[in-house]
């Protein structure tokens, strides 16, 4: 959903500044970075950008104030962000600044968004001396931010193993997270993973695939309770009709993600949203019904 953005201060023009972002390391154009990227791997990023001789006439700001390129690295999966900033310095007629930001590689996973923000003392136009400036005001961002897509589409549902006990997570076998501000229009990589706990004794039998199907059944059947209470929570504010036009729309939303959740156990999305808030241990149940759990394993014997 777009969202209007008012600034009570004076703001440039969209092509007064101009930004420009680069990887160093590794060294690949943006759009190669899955095919040179491993996980665990360091990212460099370098920020250029130059300021138009309008910049300062549309801001009411002299040339030569404090005025700061912003730097952003935003992980969702990882819930995680990175961010720098430097000064602008005149060189050959032209306001430039140039940075470098560093992503952490150890827990960057599936994507991060690259943004940038000019920010500086902002004129508000107020008689008030003591008005007349906003301080540290966003003057400029990036329309859209650039996506690093670090994993392939191929891949399966995002999963990562870490350790619980290291990272504060509770003692037991998997854990279906989401992104805390994740909304239906997220995108499944960002806004959702499951996490296998490393500390236990089933890790491995869960990575390799060799687990027993009851155990499958039982991590499946969390992932659809966890999206579709997601989803519910936002069913106020869009309607289980909009969602579903959502998921039609881009079969990589968590909407479409919910949508198929729903349709798997025979039910509409807007009757498995209420279950969801309303009845959730119905919604485990038909989850499992759904999922044969307990009977792959009688029919193995």
């Amino acid at each position: 959903m777009a969202v209007l953005e008012s600034r009570p201060y004076r703001t440039p023009s969209p092509r007064a500044v101009s930004v420009a972002v680069e990887l160093t390391s590794p060294a690949v154009e943006v759009e190669r970075i899955r095919d040179a990227w491993e996980p665990g791997q360091d990212l460099t990023l370098r920020y250029q950008a130059t300021l138009s001789e309008e910049f300062w006439a549309q801001t009411g700001i002299e040339p030569g104030e404090d005025v700061r390129l912003v730097a952003i690295a935003t992980c969702h999966p990882a819930r995680m962000s990175w961010r720098s900033s430097h000064g602008f310095d005149l060189a050959d007629g032209e306001w430039r600044s140039e940075l470098e930001l560093d992503v952490d590689g150890a827990v960057a996973a599936v994507e991060v968004l690259l943004d940038a923000w000019i920010v500086g003392p902002g004129r508000t136009g107020n008689v008030d001396p003591a008005r007349a400036v906003h301080a540290g005001a966003k003057l400029w961002q990036m329309s859209s931010p650039t996506k690093l897509k670090l994993e392939g589409d191929q891949l399966s549902f995002p999963t990562s193993a870490i350790s619980f006990e290291r990272t504060d997570r509770r003692d037991v076998p998997w854990s279906v997270e989401l992104a805390a501000d994740a909304d239906p229009s997220w995108s499944i990589s960002a806004g959702v993973r499951l996490y296998v706990n490393t500390d236990s004794h089933l890790t491995a039998l869960i990575v390799e695939g060799t687990a027993d199907d009851d155990l499958f059944a039982l991590i499946e059947a969390d992932i659809h309770l966890a999206v579709l209470h997601r989803l519910a929570r936002w069913k106020d504010s869009i309607s289980p009709a909009e969602m579903q036009r959502m998921a039609d729309s881009d079969h990589e939303s968590l909407a479409a993600l919910g949508a198929s959740f729903a349709g798997s156990l025979g039910l509409q999305l807007n009757e498995a949203l209420r279950l969801a808030d309303d009845e959730p241990l119905e919604l485990i149940a038909r989850s499992r019904e759904a999922l044969r759990f307990g009977k792959k394993t009688e029919e193995a014997r």
